[in-house]
């Protein structure tokens, strides 16, 4: 026991520094509770944090919104009146008019106009693509672009059947 007793009383610096340890821990525990958020001043975010007040710069539209005009129809055999304009790596979407659609896709295989269409904005057009890059059924009404439907893709032409040769090895003698 008297060892231990001298040992310690050689270890006071190691007292010491044990005691500050000790103190700042315990006063750290004090400034935590002081960081701890008190309930009762605890608010719900208000909801425009979340959701926009508006949508209008999320909806910019894709093609230019300039009213449809008899420029911008198809005819009965599927070309525009106005020439193409220069062509453009883009695709179609939404909302474009006839022949913008005609002028990135092409000739359609087949179209559907009505005979006698009343105004721009009663119109109804089907142009139908059964080939190429985007083969599908694309629906306007009123000139701009409303629905794309996709098309099955063509069957594969069938294998032609190799006939096993008809000649057998005959055993060399």
């Amino acid at each position: 026991m008297n060892s231990v007793v001298r040992w310690m009383g050689r270890c006071r610096p190691v007292r010491a520094a044990a005691a500050v340890v000790f103190a700042c821990s315990v006063a750290a525990c004090g400034s935590v509770m002081n960081m701890m958020p008190d309930a009762a001043e605890f608010r719900l975010p208000d909801r425009t944090v979340f959701v926009p007040t508006t949508t209008n710069n999320f909806g910019v539209p894709i093609s230019s919104t300039h009213a449809v005009t008899t420029a911008d129809l198809v005819s009965a055999q599927g070309q525009c009146a106005a020439p193409a304009a220069a062509a453009s790596a883009r695709g179609v979407s939404l909302d474009m008019t006839e022949c913008e659609v005609v002028n990135i896709l092409g000739q359609p295989q087949s179209i559907e106009v009505p005979q006698a269409a009343g105004s721009v904005n009663q119109r109804r057009v089907v142009l139908t693509y059964r080939t190429g890059e985007r083969p599908g059924i694309y629906e306007f009404n009123g000139g701009r672009l409303s629905g794309i439907e996709r098309v099955d893709d063509p069957p594969p032409p069938p294998e032609v059947a190799k006939k096993p040769s008809s000649k057998k090895k005959q055993p060399s003698a």
